[in-house]
Formats: C-alpha cells, structure tokens, sequence
C-alpha cells in the first residue's frame, strides 16, 4: 500500500503548516490517556486510533507513530479474544479486524488490493473471522436491518470487500449480498430497504415512527447500500444479482430527493403519511453523504448520468451558506471535518474547483475548531459530550479527534486517506472478477 500517485495534499504554505500542527498536537494529546480509558472498537477506541497512528507513521509525522499503532491494534485485538463483543463494522469484532487488516498493509508497505488478496491462507489472521461472519449471514432473522452500515449487512461487506478476492472473503460478500436482495423492497420507483421500528435507534424517533420508515443516510440507510454496491459492482462481485440491485436502488434513491428553490435536495428519511424535509449537511444524512454514495454507485457502475447527478448535489450541497447546513461541531460524523473530506475526495477525483473551494472552507472551520480546543485543555483532550458547545466528542474516529486529526492529514500530506473505506469514500482497488463461484470455491 504506498502512496498514491494521484492524491496531493489540498492545503499548502500557512495552512498546510497549522493543520499539520493541530495533527500532531491531537496524536499528543490522545498518547497522554491511559489506553484503559479507551474501548477496542474500530469507530469509537483503539482500532480507530490505531488507524491514526499507522498514518502518522506513514506521513513521517512521529518517531514513535509506527510502534504505538500496533500497541492500539494488539490491545484491540486482545479484546476480541477476552470479551463479549458483537459482529457489528463500526462497534464490534470485525471492524477491528478490517483496521488490523489496513494497518498491516500500510505499514508493511505491501501494495494495496488484491496483489496480496490471495497470499498463503496459512498466514491469514482474518479467515477465522470470515468464516464466523459466513456463519452468522446465513440466519436471515439476525438481520431486520442489512442495509446499516454501523451495525447491519452492509458493513460486514465493507470488511470483506477489503480482503476480496480471498475464498473465505468472497463467500462472505455472497451472503451479503444475498441478505440485502432478500431483504430489498420493490415498488415502481425501483428498489429501498425498510428499516422497522427496533431498528431506529434514537427512542423519540422510534416513537414517531411506530412502524418503521425509510432511512436514506450514508450510516444507516439506503445512501450506505448504494456505495457498497457500487463498490461490489466496480469489482465484478456477482453481477447478476448486483447490478439490478444497484441500478434499482439508484433510481429510487433519486426519486426521494425534495425540490427546493436551490435544486433537489435530500431528506433524512421517508415514511407513509409524512411530509420529506430537507436534512442537515454532512455525511451520516444529508446530501454530501448521498452524493458520495452516488459517486461510488456512479465509478463502480461506470454510469456517466450517476457521475453528473452526484457532482451537481455534491456542488450544491458545498453551496449552501453555513448557516444553513446544520454544522455543530468539527466531527467526521456529522461536522466540519467530514464535509471538507468528502468535498476534498470529490474535487481529487473530477477537479471541480466548486468542491475544492469548499473543502479549503471546511478545513479552515475545522481549525477553527481546533484552536477553540487547543484554548482549553479539557477539551483538547477529551472534547465534550454536548453537541454545540465542544468541537468533538471524546477522541473516537466517527465523532472525535482522532477523526479529525485523520481529515487534517489527509489535507496537508500526499498519504491517501484510505482509512475513509469505513465511511464508503473511497474503495479497494481489485480485480474484476465475473462471478464468486470464480473464487469461492466448491
């Protein structure tokens, strides 16, 4: 996995140089924490920073970056082995498996894909849990919600797209897919996923929705089924079943957008006798995260109209005065640091200056953000719990600073941010190959 040719840092002169600041002085912060104050998992403790710390290392930003990766990653590790943990990308076993998996490779330096996706299985730590994974997809009731990406199908199909074409990688992504085609809905707008109601996380909302709706976001509804399939359809995983899968989902995902004085604009969700209104922006819901998605759909599908769709939503959305974005906070979940990296990922891959201009913005809002957290020490370390009123929450990937540190790297330095699969910004570069059966064996 060496550095990209193609990924240049954004930043240069006086900002290149404060980002690179604010990067090292959050690498700091979270080395000064008792590592018992951190959870193993990928989104929120020790795999996530240990993705932090492999880049660091990568970038040349510290002497120490390469071994404090691998303690992260060893005590994550260790947590899978010793306590009771879930299935689930963000917040379970396989997601620090997918970190183990990236760390090794960067920090190896073995390239990225599939030139190494079929070396000796007799050395791979990761067929194990393949093979659970296999296991737990094969039980369609385990799975009211396959389309989530933190905590559903979705997301173990991230992890396996990482190890793909590997044989025990390349069954898991079949149940994948069969969970998401069994579990699909169909009407004469195309293809969704219904998220019932014990599937809505926020209680309040479970309320107003007693029987369920439609989540549209990147995290936890359609937008995140439609990058991954995109993904699968770019590496020739079953197309028979993924490309009507995803060409369905496309064109039902289009039609749910809301006019708007600005243009068609997305809402976070839709139900049956509720009126659609417009979301916030960011990449958990909201158009940046939908354009990404489309963006993924559009590479992977090789559909020019997709492209176009998703570079004019992601232009408007980088358009919209702040005031109206619904911004709190610097995070890569839901704040600033997640729209500069998005826009910052689009504008590196079609050069649009509209999505340049605005990743510099949101860049510079999150070091705003970050000289805010450098005034109190509290904050620098720990963030806050209050949304609104700190720039981050604790130090995780999703919401914390690790995240944003990952974001201002990715800014100032020519390391491409690979780390951004777990969100479904970019994907692995893999063969293609027509069908699994090619590769699953008999």
């Amino acid at each position: 996995m060496s550095v990209a040719d193609d990924w240049r840092p954004l930043l240069s002169g006086t900002a290149q140089g404060r980002a690179l600041q604010a990067v090292d002085a959050v690498a700091e912060s979270i080395t000064s924490l008792s590592p018992g104050a951190r959870d193993p998992s990928l989104a929120g403790g020790q795999a996530g920073i240990a993705l932090l710390y492999a880049w660091l290392a990568k970038a040349g930003r510290s002497s120490h970056a390469r071994d404090l990766a691998w303690q992260c990653l060893d005590r994550a590790i260790e947590a899978v082995a010793t306590e009771e943990m879930g299935s689930w990308f963000w917040e379970g076993f396989s997601g620090i498996a997918w970190a183990a998996e990236l760390v090794d490779r960067l920090l190896d330096g073995s390239p990225d894909g599939a030139d190494t996706a079929l070396e000796n299985e007799a050395g791979d730590d990761n067929e194990a849990v393949d093979e659970v994974l296999s296991r737990l997809l094969a039980h369609p009731r385990r799975w009211p919600a396959p389309h989530d990406l933190v905590v559903g199908a979705t997301g173990l199909g991230v992890y396996a797209l990482e190890r793909y074409p590997r044989p025990s990688a390349a069954e898991c992504l079949h149940r994948v897919v069969k969970r998401l085609d069994e579990s699909a809905r169909r009407d004469r707008d195309g293809i969704y996923w219904w998220t019932p109601p014990e599937e809505i996380w926020e209680p309040k909302e479970r309320e107003e929705y007693p029987s369920g709706r439609v989540d549209l976001g990147a995290a936890h509804g359609v937008a995140g089924a439609v990058a991954l399939l995109g993904a699968l359809c770019g590496a020739g995983v079953e197309q028979a079943t993924v490309r009507p899968l995803l060409e369905g989902a496309v064109r039902w995902l289009l039609t749910q957008a809301v006019a708007t004085e600005s243009g068609p604009t997305f809402p976070n969700w839709v139900a049956p006798g509720f009126d659609p209104v417009p979301a916030r922006c960011a990449w958990c819901y909201g158009d940046p995260g939908v354009a990404a998605a489309l963006w993924m759909a559009a590479r992977g599908a090789r559909e020019p109209e997709w492209e176009r769709e998703a570079v004019a939503l992601a232009c408007r959305a980088a358009e919209r005065p702040a005031a109206e974005t619904g911004v709190v906070d610097a995070s890569v979940c839901h704040g600033t640091a997640g729209l500069a990296h998005i826009y910052n990922r689009l504008y590196q891959a079609t050069g649009e200056p509209r999505l340049g201009r605005a990743a510099v913005y949101w860049l510079e809002r999150t070091l705003e953000w970050c000289h805010l957290a450098q005034k109190s020490g509290e904050l620098w370390v720990t963030g806050s719990a209050d949304p609104g009123r700190g720039p981050w929450t604790g130090i995780d990937l999703t919401d914390g600073a690790a995240g944003v540190a990952l974001v201002l790297l990715a800014a100032a330095t020519p390391v491409e941010p690979l780390w951004d699969r777990m969100f479904q910004l970019s994907a692995p570069r893999v063969p293609e190959v027509r069908d699994l059966s090619e590769v699953r064996g008999p």
